[in-house]
């Protein structure tokens, strides 16, 4: 690994979370992309122009915004959108490299969180909640640390051949720390991407058949045991419900079903953090920012819906039960159209001319995570998709660099790789000489 090009990124995405390492969150990403590249700056001017063009036309309705929310969740998004439209991504990052070398720092940190609690004297699931399996990003940590331990998953899974010893150890890392944090709407969405890979390999197959044996009971105990309040009063799942406030945005205001509401003006994380719900679920203080506010959109749909819970406190706090997602907020905030091109172009970056199942998982777990939960302003979220972007685009160039195999096989990991067939000898046909 080329840590002297790829270490700075993964330690300065790592570091503990504070509103002051933000910074170094949305810039990290902003130093993996090559701006210069004709494919970068055309593209980014199109997204710049549209979204720029969205605000103008709901100022101009008479819609208040936030102009703080909007800068903010460009800085958040941003990575993500990179990713999806296919920036080109700077010659100094090595994607597979950063996936790696994040999950050992991370699982690194989360281990120093543990002790803390007294591990291994006391250990998560059993003393305390494994939640405190964080990475050192604090509250909410663990969704982060999960994220990054599947793509470590899916990076390890992807390369041909057999594991070497490191390779087992780095499997070891992303598998603890995809698991321990128990962020189960994350492992559901891991899960289902991750089977791509037993197409071909009947020992990821067998692997994860195991792992899910060991974590069923849990999952079943934490499904059985949700606090259901908001279906109850709703009469339908909060994560169906999203797209009916969406929905309901749309009526109200009709421009936002071509151009969206804005960027952090309705369910985003700067939506979040400028609302009153933030007061009563949030996980951090409201930034003291100026002109940060909850938009006009955020105010007449998202928030009343939430505000009705604010004396059941459980029943809106776990991720399951919040009545907005990373697909929903896009349809919100961007619009129909717009969504479904950011949508389509990571289809076609990531799964149609990807050739790969590293792509392949990826989208996967794109589409199955953002359902679930907002993670689409995820820096980190945003980063190792851009790590597997570039992961791709090199895994490209060197199979265009070597001959053409005879034998072309997808997830050959655990497994030795295919022998040449062997060319017979043509029989004699009678009458010849032999």
């Amino acid at each position: 690994m080329r840590l002297s090009k790829t270490l700075p990124y993964a330690v300065l995405m790592a570091i503990p979370r504070t509103p002051v390492s933000y910074a170094a969150y949305v810039a990290m990403p902003a130093l993996m992309v090559n701006w210069l590249a004709r494919q970068t700056w055309m593209r980014a001017g199109f997204l710049v122009l549209f979204l720029c063009g969205s605000l103008a036309i709901n100022m101009l309705m008479g819609m208040q915004i936030s102009i703080t929310a909007f800068a903010l969740e460009l800085a958040l998004i941003l990575p993500f959108f990179a990713a999806a439209l296919g920036f080109r991504t700077s010659r100094h990052f090595d994607g597979r490299s950063f996936i790696r070398i994040l999950n050992v720092i991370v699982f690194a940190t989360s281990m120093v969180s543990l002790i803390q609690m007294g591990f291994p004297w006391r250990v998560p699931y059993i003393h305390y909640l494994p939640d405190f399996f964080n990475g050192g990003f604090g509250r909410g940590g663990a969704k982060i640390v999960t994220i990054i331990g599947f793509f470590g998953l899916a990076e390890i899974l992807s390369r041909r051949g057999r594991l070497r010893l490191r390779d087992m150890w780095f499997l070891a890392f992303a598998l603890a720390n995809f698991v321990v944090p128990n962020f189960i709407l994350g492992m559901v969405a891991g899960f289902a991407a991750l089977a791509i890979f037993a197409r071909r390999n009947q020992a990821v197959l067998f692997a994860g058949a195991a792992l899910l044996m060991v974590v069923a009971p849990y999952l079943q105990f934490r499904a059985e045991t949700k606090n259901d309040s908001f279906a109850q009063t709703y009469g339908t799942n909060p994560k169906l419900y999203a797209f009916k406030l969406v929905g309901e945005l749309y009526l109200r205001e009709p421009q936002t079903l071509f151009v969206g509401a804005g960027l952090g003006q309705f369910s985003s994380q700067p939506a979040i953090w400028s609302s009153p719900v933030n007061n009563v679920w949030g996980a951090h203080d409201t930034p003291d920012l100026p002109g940060l506010h909850a938009g006009e959109a955020h105010m007449n749909h998202l928030a009343p819906t939430m505000l009705r819970f604010q004396n059941n406190r459980f029943a809106i706090e776990s991720s399951a039960n919040k009545p907005f997602s990373g697909l929903s907020t896009m349809l919100a905030e961007l619009g129909l159209p717009v969504t479904l091109l950011i949508l389509y172009s990571a289809y076609l970056v990531l799964w149609r001319r990807s050739g790969s199942d590293f792509g392949r998982t990826a989208f996967i777990f794109l589409l199955a995570m953002n359902v679930l939960d907002p993670q689409m302003d995820s820096p980190w979220f945003g980063a190792l998709m851009l790590s597997v972007c570039q992961a791709l685009a090199a895994d490209a160039r060197r199979r265009r660099s070597l001959p053409a195999p005879s034998h072309s096989r997808e997830s050959g990991i655990f497994l030795p790789s295919p022998q040449p067939a062997r060319v017979l000898p043509k029989p004699a046909l009678s009458g010849e000489p032999g």
